[in-house]
């Protein structure tokens, strides 16, 4: 993005040296100055100037738009972050495409590191698409509860799949995998629970910062599904072995450098929940 300052505008307020985090925005000689070596594109000077005195050059893709008025009562906010609950029955019926496209458009204001933009979403709704991730994302778990099985040669046994021997070594997934085999080889679907929609949220490993960006946006996702009267699930699953699998990657046509960091399941909820279940209180530390 390259931006431009009107000196007959700017009044030297100084409001843009202090919100550029690249610290790329210099006065000098009684005029503003904006370098471009280390920018970011964020637009914050563009965007608090009160002089409109900094503008985007022309041919520069994409524009501003005013911001909206703040409309989100701090009382509604809490109560719609509170009341989002894991959804794991769905309801058959497709979701609107026009639904998803609120959800992705939300998702791609979320913060990032160096303002990389790089989170990115594969939308899977072809139930056969779906069905073909599913069986293999459990071969690759029957495979992996084989292994921790055999406790005398797992770490060997990883390696030779091309996994680091420290894969799903956490006490939860040893006990989990085993059990969600079961479930699923009886016919119960503990990977995306029926849900019409998944989808996978990646990002360019190259990037500042990837998994967080992939964070916010999959939290943004949830939340926006909320409010639509959707429900979701974010399944570590899927996610996990997508992230062990490059060729699986690779079938549903993610660039090669890209790396998987959540999967979302989205769906109209088959369940209602009439409660808020407790938390532990915040652990906060006042210094």
């Amino acid at each position: 993005m390259r931006l431009t300052v009107n000196p007959d505008l700017c009044t030297l307020c100084g409001a843009c040296l202090l919100t550029c985090p690249a610290d790329m925005i210099r006065e000098k000689a009684g005029r503003i100055k904006i370098g471009r070596v280390m920018c970011i594109d964020c637009g914050h000077c563009v965007a608090l100037c009160p002089e409109g005195a900094i503008s985007v050059e022309e041919g520069e893709p994409g524009e501003f738009c005013a911001a909206p008025p703040p409309g989100v009562e701090a009382d509604a906010l809490r109560a719609l972050v509170v009341r989002r609950r894991t959804i794991r029955q769905y309801q058959p019926r497709p979701v609107p495409r026009e639904l998803l496209k609120q959800m992705l458009d939300a998702a791609r204001w979320a913060p990032t590191a160096a303002n990389c933009q790089c989170q990115a979403f594969t939308v899977l709704t072809d139930p056969e698409r779906r069905d073909a991730l599913a069986a293999r994302v459990t071969d690759f778990y029957r495979t992996y509860a084989d292994i921790v099985a055999d406790q005398e040669h797992t770490a060997e046994r990883l390696a030779g799949l091309g996994l680091d021997p420290a894969f799903g070594m956490h006490p939860h997934m040893q006990a989990a995998v085993p059990a969600f085999v079961k479930h699923v080889d009886a016919g119960r679907d503990r990977l995306f629970f029926g849900a019409p929609v998944v989808i996978v949220v990646h990002a360019d490993v190259n990037e500042v910062l990837p998994e967080s960006a992939g964070a916010f946006a999959t939290l943004i996702l949830a939340l926006m599904a909320e409010s639509l009267g959707l429900g979701t699930c974010i399944t570590a699953y899927a996610s996990e072995a997508l992230r062990a699998l490059p060729e699986l990657r690779a079938d549903l046509g993610l660039p090669e450098a890209h790396q998987v960091h959540y999967v979302l399941t989205v769906g109209h909820p088959a369940e209602e929940y009439r409660l808020i279940p407790p938390r532990r209180p915040a652990q906060v530390s006042w210094v």
